[in-house]
């Protein structure tokens, strides 16, 4: 064994890390339909604004703005709040880590809905804080505010909304409840919110301990330039602005975003197809006799008929050249989440299945 890992925090040495859905090999030819990207590829001023860039001989050796500026007003101009309520990170998990390392010290608490988005328990344990798995729903399969006997001792809590990976989405009424009983501070990622029907960025100036994430990883087609945004009062804002890296977006990263949000007609197009193929999706689906669970997202979260078993599904598909998701969690083993790709995609994912059931 390697000596230094006798140095390493016993608390990371025991944990595990976060498993992100699996990326084919370049060159590998495969229905991907496993890690929620669009589509779509981005917006083509995306690629206009970056290879204005790299005509600049200045581009490589100089710093990017560190407070990324422009891609802040930017998103402030998009979320409908001001430069200074925004944060931009290298991805929303940047985000999420900032927020952990801001507020939660070591042995403190942050709470989540279980099932959600597995990263909040890696980041605090990676911090050496605790974290608190909530049921998502009450005993009579309702959704519920957590009373302060369950937040006791808790600083943040985590609301994925629409949540991921089941799809539905928690209305503004449900957040507003929530923030006002909470004594600590709200994080609402909304990853998926570009494709739901509300989001809780008009809560931002409502409401003093919520922060609401965004990324262009999903609904801009941008997952390969790692670009995420959070809008929260600006006195919250300024201090997780400590705690971020100073260059922690890069020019190219800043351009692209920029240009993507300016392209309000590109990303309504991109919902749209989405909107459209998920129905499609859905609906197949169902015909077949599988329970499909309501969705405000980029996927649907599906549950074989009696006498198909979820795993074995998955492992079909991928025989077939078609990536989808499959948790070994016991609360969604029972299912499957499939993004929502092109008409065609869609259609070969059908068709796998139909060949399964039909014993082809």
């Amino acid at each position: 064994m390697c000596p230094g890992v006798d140095f390493v925090r016993p608390r990371v040495r025991e944990m595990s890390g976060y498993v992100p859905g699996r990326q084919p090999a370049p060159g590998v030819k495969v229905i991907k339909l496993n890690t929620n990207e669009s589509p779509l590829p981005p917006s083509p001023a995306v690629a206009e604004a970056i290879g204005g860039l790299l005509e600049n001989p200045d581009l490589f050796r100089r710093y990017p703005s560190p407070a990324s500026s422009s891609l802040r007003a930017a998103a402030a101009a998009a979320f409908g709040c001001r430069p200074e309520e925004v944060i931009a990170g290298n991805g929303s998990d940047e985000l999420l880590r900032i927020i952990v390392d801001t507020f939660v010290e070591t042995g403190e608490e942050i709470a989540y809905f279980h099932p959600s988005y597995s990263l909040y328990p890696v980041l605090a344990a990676i911090r050496g804080a605790e974290s608190r798995a909530l049921p998502l729903f009450a005993d009579r399969g309702e959704l519920y505010i957590p009373d302060e006997e369950q937040l006791a001792g808790v600083k943040l809590f985590f609301l994925t909304s629409p949540n991921a990976p089941l799809g539905f989405s928690f209305d503004n009424g449900y957040i507003r409840r929530l923030a006002e009983s909470f004594s600590g501070v709200v994080v609402v990622d909304e990853a998926y919110a570009d494709f739901a029907e509300t989001n809780a960025l008009p809560l931002v100036g409502e409401l003093d301990n919520l922060i609401v994430l965004r990324t262009l990883s999903k609904s801009y087609g941008l997952a390969g330039l790692r670009v995420g945004l959070g809008a929260g009062p600006a006195e919250i804002i300024a201090e997780l602005d400590k705690v971020r890296d100073s260059y922690n977006l890069d020019a190219l990263a800043q351009a692209g975003a920029v240009a993507a949000l300016e392209d309000r007609a590109y990303l309504e197009k991109t919902v749209a197809l989405v909107r459209e193929e998920r129905e499609y999706l859905a609906q197949g689906l169902k015909e077949l006799g599988f329970t499909v669970e309501p969705s405000q997202t980029n996927f649907i979260f599906t549950i074989p008929p009696a006498g198909m078993v979820a795993e074995r599904v998955y492992l079909d598909l991928e025989k077939a050249g078609i990536l989808v998701r499959w948790f070994a969690d016991p609360a969604l083993e029972h299912g499957l989440r499939i993004t929502i790709g092109t008409h065609l995609e869609m259609a070969a994912v059908l068709a796998a299945i139909r060949k399964m059931i039909n014993g082809d």
